[in-house]
Order: C-alpha cells, then structure tokens, then sequence
C-alpha cells in the first residue's frame, strides 16, 4: 500500500470517527460538567497509552521539553472546544473545525513564509464568510439551533489552536513517532485539567451522582474512539499525506457529524448553517485544491 493510500485510509477512518464526536461529546456534557468530562476522557486514556510508554519514561521526560510546548496548543484546544461546545450545537462545531485547512493556510503564508496563490486567497476570503456568518447567528438568525454567541468564539479559537498544534507537530514527526507525539499530548493534557476537575466537583459536588448509561457510553467512545484512535490517525495521514491534505478530513467529517446530531441529539440545519456551511466548506476545497 502506497502511502498516498496509508492517508486515504486514516482519513476515511478519521472522517467516520471523529463526525460523531460533537454530538457524542454533547450527550455525555448532558451529565457531566465540561471540564471534568474532558479530565476523565485524557485521564482514562492515558491509563492505556502509560503501559506502553513508561519503558521509555527516560526519554519521555526528555521530550517534554520539544513536544510538551506544542501540545500546549492541542490541550488548549480540548478546553476551548469542550467549554464551547457545552454553550452551543454539535452542527456549528463541524462547520467551525471545517476551517482547519484554511486557518493553516493562513498561518502558513504569514508565519512559514508559504506562498498563496489568488486562488487560494479567494478560498480563504469565502471560507471565512461562511465561518462568520456561523460565529454570529446567534445574533442574525436565533433559535436554539443557531447557537451561542460565547460558544462559537470559544470554538473559533479552539480551531486556531488546533492549526497551529497540526503546523508544529508535523515538524516533530520528524525526529518522534506519531504515538510518541501523541501520548505525550494525552498526558500533558490530563495534568493540566486535573486542577479544574477539582475545582467542578467542589462547585457542583456530587454530579456523579446523576451519570447515567449514555454518559458512561459517551466517555468510552470519545476515549477509545475520540482520543486514541482519532489522534493517531491524524498524525498518521499528517506524516503520509501532508498538513493540508490530513485536514481535508474537517470538510468531510461534518457530512456524517450531521447526521449522527440529528440522530442522537435532533439538531437540525437552519438556512443559516446551510448558507455557512456551504461557504465554508467551498472555501476549504478551493483553498486545498491543487
């Protein structure tokens, strides 16, 4: 197998595993507090990355000095989205992180050096204007599937920490594995929520009380689907497809995160987050294609 074939295959795997994030995400959010629920996702897996890891806890400690500042952006990612996405809908969640392969463009040409064509420009203009029409409908449309106004800010600065993490880890894969890369992302992760799990369960004492089955269904899946597999397979296609390529999966993956929301959770796609949507992910496939 090629690896141009090695990155269409994580990217399919990706797309079908990572759509249904937001929406699962917001069931187990239904009972479990936002930051605490990311605590428990990165603390349960870390658990299952610490076996393979601790025989090299030598050079672990050693990395975190290259690979723990640019997890730093991933981890600030998790805590933007899982705030955001508690205040908002799993749908503006995928059209937000359809953004990805234009912010990085972004990012690319005015800290890299890269250099954008007109094309490209005018990609990341309608991309935009998708985007922003999204970020505000709370205010142009209302109605509980246009979101809130503070949760997709939040969202909007999640995906650009997210860029700039897929930027800088591209760079690490150079001298550390994709799981290397990974797990030390998970445990960086674990160590900073730690401190407002705590201060949840002082706040809202006793909220494990009400978790229910779909709650616990929810963690395991954004565990070992959402955490461990998802996160592989990205630096996966990173390292075999490219940057741009790896986050063509953001334009895909809402297709299904549609779906999977109006199944679970009954959203449904005004015309406003049609027209966004739409303009949106025209902007990415202008901006990605060759």
């Amino acid at each position: 197998m090629s690896d141009r074939q090695k990155a269409f295959l994580s990217i399919f795997l990706y797309t079908l595993l990572s759509g249904a994030m937001a929406a699962i995400t917001k069931v187990g959010l239904s009972e479990v507090p936002p930051l605490s629920f990311a605590f428990i996702r990165f603390f349960l897996a870390s658990l299952i990355v610490a076996p393979f890891v601790w025989g090299k806890r030598r050079f672990l400690i050693n990395d975190l000095k290259t690979i723990g500042p640019l997890s730093i952006f991933a981890t600030l990612n998790i805590i933007l989205f899982v705030i955001g996405i508690s205040m908002t809908t799993a749908n503006i969640s995928q059209i937000m992180y359809a953004a990805v392969p234009i912010v990085i463009g972004l990012i690319a040409h005015f800290a890299m050096g890269e250099k954008i064509s007109y094309g490209k420009v005018l990609g990341i203009a309608v991309g935009f204007m998708g985007v922003f029409l999204v970020l505000f409908l709370p205010i142009l449309e209302g109605g509980k599937f246009s979101g809130n106004l503070l949760g997709n800010f939040l969202l909007v600065l999640a995906v650009f920490s997210w860029s700039l993490y897929m930027i800088l880890s591209k760079k690490a894969q150079k001298t550390h594995s994709s799981f290397h890369i990974v797990s030390i992302f998970i445990i960086i992760t674990t160590v900073v929520l730690f401190p407002f799990f705590l201060l949840e369960s002082t706040l809202q004492y006793g909220w494990w009380n009400g978790i229910g089955i779909s709650a616990l269904l929810s963690i395991l899946y954004v565990v070992l689907a959402g955490t461990i597999c998802t996160y592989l397979l990205n630096q996966y296609s990173i390292k075999h497809g490219g940057i741009v390529f790896a986050s063509m999966v953001f334009y895909l993956s809402p297709l299904f995160g549609f779906l999977v929301a109006f199944i679970l959770l009954g959203e449904q796609l005004t015309l406003g987050l049609s027209v966004g949507g739409t303009l949106a992910l025209l902007g990415v496939y202008i901006t990605t294609k060759k």
